[in-house]
């Protein structure tokens, strides 16, 4: 066996340890995580259950939040393609509601869950923490695609392309609904659900107001000629049109 080879199986052996470690500490801090709840939960009660140092921990995540956020952007991201698939299985003439609805539901659904503490303090780490390590950015991440899959519906509805600012906003006032009806606490306003309500009801209706505002405007600046939005860059370029704002606009230039 050649030097080479060697080394090569070395750095595979290597690789298959770290991964199961990751894995290991994944399942511990999910397990924990799950039966404490965050706030009485260490780092340190994972690395013990997980029989590993706490060097060997932070090696994998620099932090109790950031193995928290790595626990629950799993759970987002099975919620996401939960959603996705219940989009897809919608009949044609399913209404645009209906369809940002079913992207929804599976991530709102979580608060129904024993859990629903934890996936509300994971929409607030995910948003507002001071962390900026790998998995908040990977959760992130998650959450733009999200709300481009919200776009490619919206725009797919009608006629507008997809990164348009329009569509790009609308797709990012869904998902600001849906994290304020997961991530807002209890309030002395209604302290029998979460403020304004929750649940599906609640949800729906909040996304019918957004999509019938996003339809109303696309209707009214609709082309005769074609049934679609005028989306002309030289309105990117008239400091004095109304309507430049529906121009499209690169991508980094909303986040």
């Amino acid at each position: 066996m050649t030097t080479g080879m060697q080394e090569r199986m070395k750095i595979s052996r290597r690789e298959r340890n770290t991964t199961a470690t990751r894995a290991k500490i994944f399942d511990v801090a999910h397990e924990l995580f799950s039966e404490k709840g965050y706030d009485a939960v260490t780092v340190q009660h994972i690395a013990d259950k997980a029989d590993i140092g706490i060097g060997t921990l932070f090696y994998h995540a620099s932090s109790k939040t950031e193995l928290f956020l790595m626990v629950y952007n799993s759970s987002l991201e099975q919620a996401i393609q939960a959603g996705r698939k219940a989009q897809n299985d919608l009949p044609a003439d399913a209404s645009l509601c209906d369809r940002i609805l079913a992207l929804s539901l599976p991530i709102a659904d979580a608060m129904n869950s024993p859990e629903a503490g934890n996936f509300a303090r994971y929409h607030k780490e995910l948003l507002f923490g001071d962390s900026n390590d790998r998995y908040r950015r990977a959760g992130i991440d998650l959450v733009r695609g999200f709300e481009s899959e919200v776009a490619g519906v919206l725009g797919g509805a009608l006629h507008i392309d997809a990164h348009s600012l329009l569509t790009r906003l609308t797709a990012r006032a869904i998902f600001a609904a849906l994290h304020f009806d997961i991530a807002l606490p209890e309030t002395d306003l209604n302290p029998a659900t979460r403020f304004a309500g929750a649940g599906s009801m609640s949800l729906r209706m909040q996304i019918q107001i957004i999509v019938e505002g996003f339809e109303s405007i696309g209707a009214r600046h609709a082309t005769p000629n074609r049934g679609k939005l005028n989306l002309g860059t030289q309105a990117a370029h008239t400091s004095d049109d109304n309507d430049s704002w529906l121009a499209v606009i690169p991508a980094h230039d909303v986040s």
